[in-house]
């Protein structure tokens, strides 16, 4: 029975719900709302999680900090030892430089290549080592640094500077009889290791301006889901239904994003230069130009001067602040030409005494010998300081050889006693060898003391032969001397191309007869003719000018006067030297030629 109910219950209900579907206004309604309603979306299905890939780790960038905390070693500074004030002869540079060589910790430069960037820049002279011309030759030799400093009293003050001439240190060194001893040596190195490694200032930015906080990168927003369109639906029969409020569509929550924005540039702010120590900052140095030379760390810094011959003075000075140094050799090759007065005349003290006597007074024999044309020649000299690369004072000390040679042919006019003269052509070799040793002080002159003069004195063996060809049969006689001399020296630059020259020589006992052979007593008859004993007085002045033309090349003019007087006493061969006599010879010559100085 209650079943029955049941049934009849359900199968009403159905009936109902079938009449109120078939209505119009009911499928109206049932249209709107599946038109209102969102159309169901299969969701994607979700990716599978993608395996971990295992990546490289990047290598760390140069100088960067290791996970272990270790830092690599960084290469050391190049720097570049200018010239030390008031260090004569540039010892103490050359000690501070090869201190910091053997300390490894520093990479030291080539002074000479620095200079001859700095002249291909146009700086000449002291400019070479201002700020101007370390900033110019410090960007083409990556240099970072630079040291000078001044010898004193009191010691050596080190002073270390930047790429742009900036103080960056200051030490006082002492020094041992104007030398660094090895304990002061280390000092010196250390105090530029220290100013080279000092911390570096940071950057402070100018007043008023406040930095932007770098932002975030915006995180990546996943993209909203493809939603799939459902098919259009037919278009119903239209059905009147109430109306009736649709559901609101669901949307995603939107998702704020952070806008990207590029941080707002600081105005340009001008940093005040300063050259206090702590100025340790310093530019990237520009790639253009050669690139640096390799130099060897045992090499030293005394350069050659034939090989810069560009730069050389050829006086032996060096190129830039390094100390000037004589050649240690220097040939002269040239010529001569040479006037020669010669007479001799009994029992008086000198020619002119004898010609102011009266004609009937002037008995015996005489002789007069006067070019009447100059005659040539030709000569060498050469000069050697093998000590001239020593910073001592011995390096002055030398030897000079020379030698001389020319051709005279003239006439000589020859009186008796019955005034009648005689008058032949002589054909004769003047010819003069010199060795003697000498010590020169040398001195530099101009601004940056790269003009080299000297003052010296010299002293040893001359000799002087005038042979008369012995085929003229004439009675002219030969003179030939071998004898001592002492004399001094000086050169003074005024320019490059002109030095001013001047010497003297005093000759001692430079006696006719004198020689290396005396093939069957020729050498006595130059004294027995006139008498039996002679004293004899000599003396040489010269006066010129010389320079250099290129390079190691040069040239020299000088004039030069030598004179010789032999007073004879005694008994002589020839008429009328009954009771000796006087005899005058002079020399005045012209020397010219080429010098090169290594």
């Amino acid at each position: 029975m209650m079943n029955t109910q049941h049934a009849m219950v359900r199968w009403g209900l159905v009936l109902f719900v079938a009449v109120a579907l078939a209505s119009p206004d009911a499928l109206a309604q049932v249209v709107k709302r599946k038109r209102a309603a969102p159309a169901q979306v299969v969701a994607p299905k979700a990716k599978p999680k993608a395996k971990a890939v295992k990546t490289r780790k990047a290598a760390a960038p140069k100088g960067a900090t290791s996970p272990k905390g270790a830092t690599p070693k960084e290469e050391p500074k190049r720097l570049v030892v200018l010239t030390l004030e008031g260090d004569r002869g540039g010892k103490v540079r050359g000690q501070l430089e090869s201190a910091l060589r053997r300390s490894k910790q520093v990479k030291v430069q080539s002074l000479k290549q620095y200079a001859t960037l700095a002249k291909k820049d146009g700086l000449k002279g002291a400019a070479l080592f201002t700020d101007q011309g370390l900033a110019a030759v410090a960007p083409r030799m990556k240099l970072d640094a630079a040291v000078t400093g001044t010898v004193g009293p009191s010691g050596l003050t080190v002073r270390v500077l930047d790429a742009s001439g900036a103080v960056l240190g200051e030490q006082d060194v002492k020094l041992t009889k104007g030398k660094l001893s090895s304990a002061d040596a280390k000092g010196a190195v250390l105090a530029v290791v220290e100013s080279l490694s000092a911390p570096t200032r940071a950057f402070e930015p100018p007043a008023g301006v406040t930095p932007t906080e770098p932002m975030k990168p915006a995180e990546p927003v996943a993209p909203p889901p493809v939603v799939a369109e459902a098919p259009p639906p037919k278009p119903p029969a239209k059905v009147e239904e109430a109306p009736m409020e649709a559901p609101r569509p669901v949307e995603p929550a939107p998702v704020a994003e952070r806008p990207i924005e590029s941080p707002k540039p600081l105005p340009p702010a001008k940093v005040p230069e300063t050259k206090t120590p702590e100025a340790l900052a310093i530019a990237p140095q520009p790639t253009d130009g050669p690139p640096p030379m390799e130099e060897d760390p045992e090499s030293h810094t005394s350069t050659d001067p034939f090989l810069e011959v560009a730069l050389d003075t050829g006086s032996g000075g060096t190129v830039g602040k390094e100390p000037v140094r004589p050649p240690l050799a220097r040939l002269t090759l040239g010529g001569t030409t040479t006037w020669r007065k010669y007479c001799a005349r009994p029992g008086v003290k000198s020619c002119d005494e004898f010609d102011r006597k009266s004609e009937d007074e002037q008995l015996g024999d005489r002789s007069d010998y006067e070019s009447s044309v100059p005659y040539l020649g030709i000569s060498a000299e050469l000069e050697l300081l093998p000590l001239a690369r020593h910073t001592s004072p011995l390096r002055g000390l030398g030897a000079v050889l020379g030698y001389r040679r020319g051709y005279a042919s003239t006439n000589v006019t020859l009186f008796n006693d019955a005034g009648q003269s005689v008058t032949r052509e002589v054909v004769a070799t003047d010819s003069v060898l010199t060795a003697q040793a000498m010590y020169r002080y040398y001195f530099g002159l101009g601004s940056a003391h790269e003009q080299l003069g000297y003052a010296g004195a010299r002293a040893g063996l001359l000799t002087r032969s005038f042979d008369v060809d012995e085929s003229a049969a004439s009675p002219l006689s030969g003179t030939h001397r071998l004898y001592p001399a002492v004399g001094l020296e000086v050169s003074v630059p005024l320019i490059r191309q002109v030095r001013l020259e001047a010497a003297g020589q005093l000759f001692i006992s430079p006696k006719p007869g004198q020689g290396f052979d005396d093939e069957g007593g020729a050498l006595d008859l130059e004294v027995s003719d006139y008498g039996t004993s002679v004293s004899t007085f000599g003396w040489e002045a010269e006066l010129g000018v010389a320079g250099e033309l290129w390079g190691p090349f040069g040239y020299q003019v000088r004039f030069k006067v030598s004179r010789y007087k032999d007073t004879f006493s005694g008994l002589g061969t020839r008429t009328g030297w009954d009771n000796g006599g006087v005899a005058e010879d002079t020399y005045s010559s012209i020397h010219w030629g080429l010098t090169a100085s290594y």
